[in-house]
């Protein structure tokens, strides 16, 4: 687990570390084949699976991590006011974005090395696609051939892999425009003061100070369209860059 900390790279992109509270939740599922086995890959009829010691081969998450760190760092190292963020919490803590940029929009990356399972994919993908803009599977070679069925086809999707001077990365798919963002869910990741900020901009927040924040997140709601929350939390993560995502 990283530890919290900030790192600012030509004061352009900062990196925030920070890890979130998780809880177990079931999400919508997503058609990984008929007969997938647990390291997600197609088992023929009558065919055993080879011993898990000899499947655990290939690039791990502890080496992916920090590679795809610098390489998104370096992309973005131009850009004003663009953030870095690792273990982002969504929905209250019950999923967590492996590393996020943040910019003009929420730009999720999910590493499933090939030492992973995909068992969780599915759930992450659900509620993923409730919040960001964008997203893209980061995978290795072990599940790059059949990587851009196992999402939607707006992910984008990257492969890593060994090269003579290190790991590199190779764009199998370009992420598109989440079409199918959840305002709901998106407010949640709003503080209570923010929330109630944007409620008084728009003369709605009468009776508002002192509620809960579900209350707050309802009301934001009634008040402000999908655009609107998501660049508002854009605003708060960039702003709060040293505070945890409220869970």
């Amino acid at each position: 687990m990283w530890t919290a900390g900030k790192l600012r790279l030509n004061r352009k992109v900062a990196v925030i570390d920070r890890p979130d509270r998780l809880v177990g939740r079931p999400g919508l599922g997503y058609h990984l084949g008929r007969r997938m086995s647990k390291d997600g890959k197609a088992t023929p009829r009558g065919q055993a699976k080879q011993p898990a010691k000899a499947r655990r081969v290939g690039v791990p998450d502890a080496e992916i991590r920090p590679a795809l760190r610098e390489h998104l760092l370096r992309r973005h190292a131009s850009e004003a006011d663009t953030i870095l963020i690792e273990e982002l919490g969504l929905r209250r803590g019950q999923v967590r974005v492996d590393l996020a940029v943040v910019n003009g929009s929420l730009h999720g990356f999910e590493i499933k090395s090939d030492r992973d399972s995909l068992r969780r994919l599915a759930v992450q993908v659900d509620l993923y696609s409730q919040v960001l803009d964008r997203a893209t599977l980061v995978v290795g070679e072990r599940f790059a051939p059949h990587a851009t069925s196992l999402v939607p086809v707006w992910w984008g999707v990257l492969r890593v892999s060994r090269k003579p001077g290190g790991l590199g990365f190779t764009t199998l798919r370009r992420s598109g425009v989440n079409p199918q963002r959840n305002a709901r869910v998106l407010a949640e990741l709003l503080w209570a003061g923010q929330a109630l900020a944007l409620l008084e901009e728009r003369n709605a927040a009468t009776g508002m100070r002192g509620k809960p924040r579900r209350v707050l997140w309802d009301r934001v709601c009634e008040y402000l369209s999908v655009e609107e929350i998501a660049a508002a939390v854009r605003d708060r993560l960039r702003a709060n860059s040293g505070s945890e995502v409220p869970v």
